[in-house]
């Protein structure tokens, strides 16, 4: 029986398949230590199970999306989440260090499947208001992930081994396969005749300069929050001396800053509140947070009371910014919907993987101010984009 694209269960069962990286990346976070410890591996080489796998992820998209715009959604949905389920298992087995990197690598590549192609189905189907709003429910689901991602790994621990985390996200990809074989419909049906020509399809993205500017937002916004995501627990555990309990709460808190703004979308979308409310408030509300936790930090007032309460605003404004920013981008490029979710996501990906890099290489000297200040740079470049593509691109025709 196929999901009615209107219903609930078919919102949430998008927002699950979108949600596979934060879940994939957040629930391994409490067993680094013994996954490094079990394996001997380095510390190098237990923080790089997160990153290859956005390596992985990243890739992925870029081959997936426009494959989905010839093949169809659903086989090249389904291929990606037979990847994800094989390898997620594959690293429940792993006996080296090097091998588990490689099967995060491949894993990541898989994700891409659930995640880039779940977006494209929101837009195959719903356009105008009712793409809005269904963005918006979508994208509350998909921020529940991060908040108990961490806690679901570590109850796992308490259970058994880190293995029995990637035991865990392999048979959720194995159950998301079954949801999606049998309860989503295709909808973007293959195209024999059209050419795979995925230069073409990223070329014709690309020309629609309205795509590209909110995906500039979108990339944006993510790295602002991946500025502190990326340190935090060195923010807050090392030069703010929080617990290990201390700081789970903190992280639930910043994910519930992004739920909250979620919400508040969500609400404005069905009470047919202009997009550009919402979406305006949170561009302003970031950098403005941002700079005032700068400030408390410029003179030497270092403290979770004075730097959290802003992060959690700073949250909140993504959330109030991404199902918007998202829309926003795909809705101008109907025939070209793959390509353009997984250009959104290769971008926002590339944006937190560089904010964190920036992040680390500062934390050394200028320890929460670095944080701070790239969490400003990330918010107001958010606001260039948005200003540019609404005073140079303010419509255009779907390609």
């Amino acid at each position: 029986m196929r999901l009615n694209p209107n219903s609930s269960a078919f919102t949430a069962l998008i927002g699950a398949l979108a949600a596979l990286p934060p879940l994939s990346i957040d629930m391994g976070l409490p067993a680094l230590g013994v996954l490094q410890s079990d394996l001997g591996a380095t510390a190098a080489e237990a923080s790089g199970t997160l990153s290859l796998f956005l390596y992985g992820f990243a890739a992925g998209q870029l081959a997936m999306g426009p494959l989905s715009d010839r093949f169809g959604r659903r086989p090249v949905m389904l291929v990606g989440l037979a990847i994800y389920a094989m390898f997620g298992m594959a690293c429940a087995l792993a006996w080296s260090p090097g091998w588990l990197l490689v099967f995060r690598l491949i894993e990541g590549v898989g994700a891409a499947g659930g995640s880039t192609l779940a977006m494209a189905i929101v837009r195959d189907l719903f356009s105008g208001q009712a793409g809005r709003i269904k963005m918006s429910a979508v994208s509350m689901v998909i921020v529940i992930a991060p908040i108990i991602a961490p806690s679901i790994g570590a109850t796992l621990l308490v259970f058994g081994e880190w293995r029995f985390i990637y035991v865990t996200l392999g048979l959720s990809g194995v159950a998301l396969f079954v949801a999606a074989y049998f309860w989503l419909d295709e909808t973007r049906p293959a195209d024999p005749g059209a050419r795979i020509d995925v230069v073409g399809r990223y070329a014709a993205v690309f020309r629609s300069k309205r795509t590209l500017g909110y995906a500039m937002v979108n990339a944006a916004g993510a790295g602002a929050l991946f500025s502190f995501i990326g340190t935090s627990s060195l923010v807050l555990m090392g030069q703010m001396g929080l617990s290990a309990s201390g700081f789970a709460m903190i992280f639930a808190m910043t994910s519930g800053g992004i739920l909250l703004g979620s919400s508040l979308n969500n609400l404005f979308a069905r009470r047919a509140v202009a997009a550009s409310i919402p979406l305006t408030a949170g561009l302003v509300i970031a950098p403005v947070a941002a700079l005032a936790a700068t400030g408390f930090l410029w003179v030497d007032i270092v403290s979770p009371i004075t730097l959290v309460p802003f992060v959690i605003l700073v949250g909140m404004s993504r959330g109030m910014i991404n199902a918007n920013a998202t829309h926003a981008a795909l809705e101008p490029v109907p025939h070209h919907a793959g390509a353009a979710s997984a250009l959104l996501g290769f971008m926002q990906v590339g944006s937190s993987a560089t904010a964190g890099v920036l992040v680390a290489f500062a934390f050394p000297r200028y320890g929460a101010l670095a944080v701070t200040v790239a969490m400003a740079i990330y918010s107001l470049l958010a606001v260039v984009a948005w200003r540019w593509v609404e005073t140079r691109h303010p419509a255009e025709k779907g390609l």
